[in-house]
């Protein structure tokens, strides 16, 4: 640096650094090519071509900054679009499990509508009757069986003593509803009553529960009734609060006992569904 752009301090002996001015004949020159310039644009456009040409310069530069938010807008539109698929995949593997559930008890009941000239609602065989639920507890309490089902549908109602259906038929009534949880009651606890008619002398009773590995009993059954061991019994639908003609269990045992006034008639339950993962909650 020459000595002309700094100082010295006669205090300190330190140099003070400052700009040295611009001159007048610098700035006339400057002022004058700006203005000529000026009047060069304004006469011939030239700014209009250079902007032009200046963009074709700079389209790359535009294209590199674009790349974040194209990649940002199509990542998301993926996500978007897979959370899609996988809500339709788990819409599709819900009906798929109401569809099989259902089906499996089709050729049965069809079966019986025709032996028995039978006239059941066409409700039992539209999808939209059933809800599905999945297992989240199965208590093996010999006393106070519950399972617990996981019913996640919000367009749903639930509400209690609706039925609850296994692959087999019957296996109890919901007894509690939460926000998206359902407690259901099983056919073997003593507080189950449930309506059944056996299936050859098509005889009504009623089937109660006594426990877990116990078998039910048909209560109050006079002994001018004609029951046969192993007929099967159905859900009668009296009652009003479980379908009729789901097989609920079977009589295994008719005993006509001198000290008591009505049969004893024991039933095997249907097999407790401790591998089923998926039942059907019947909504009407």
């Amino acid at each position: 640096m020459s000595r002309g752009d700094h100082k010295v301090s006669k205090i300190t002996s330190e140099a003070i650094f400052a700009v040295r001015p611009i001159t007048s004949t610098s700035f006339l020159i400057s002022l004058v090519l700006c203005l000529s310039l000026l009047l060069v644009d304004i006469k011939y456009k030239v700014s209009d071509e250079i902007r032009g040409y200046a963009h074709d310069v700079l389209l790359p530069l535009y294209k590199t900054v674009q790349v974040p938010g194209k990649f940002i807008n199509k990542a998301s539109d993926i996500w978007q679009t897979n959370q899609e698929l996988r809500k339709k995949i788990t819409s599709y593997e819900e009906d798929n499990e109401i569809l099989q559930l259902i089906n499996s008890q089709l050729k049965d009941l069809t079966r019986r509508n025709q032996e028995l000239n039978l006239v059941w609602e066409s409700v039992q065989i539209d999808k939209e009757a059933y809800l599905l639920g999945q297992k989240i507890k199965l208590s093996s309490n010999p006393i106070n069986p519950v399972l617990i089902l996981d019913v996640n549908d919000p367009n749903s109602v639930l509400l209690v003593n609706q039925p609850v259906l296994s692959k087999e038929g019957i296996i109890g009534k919901v007894i509690s509803v939460g926000l998206r949880s359902v407690e259901v009651m099983l056919s073997q606890d003593p507080r189950s009553l449930i309506p059944v008619i056996s299936s050859e002398s098509r005889l009504h009773a009623i089937l109660k529960g006594h426990g877990l590995e116990r078998k039910g009993q048909l209560i109050n059954v006079k002994k001018t009734a004609a029951f046969k061991k192993g007929e099967e019994l159905y859900s009668s639908g009296l009652g009003k609060v479980f379908p009729p003609n789901y097989l609920v269990g079977r009589v295994i045992h008719v005993e006509d006992e001198p000290d008591n006034e009505f049969l004893n008639i024991e039933v095997e339950f249907l097999k407790l569904p401790e591998e089923q993962e998926y039942f059907l909650v019947f909504t009407k």
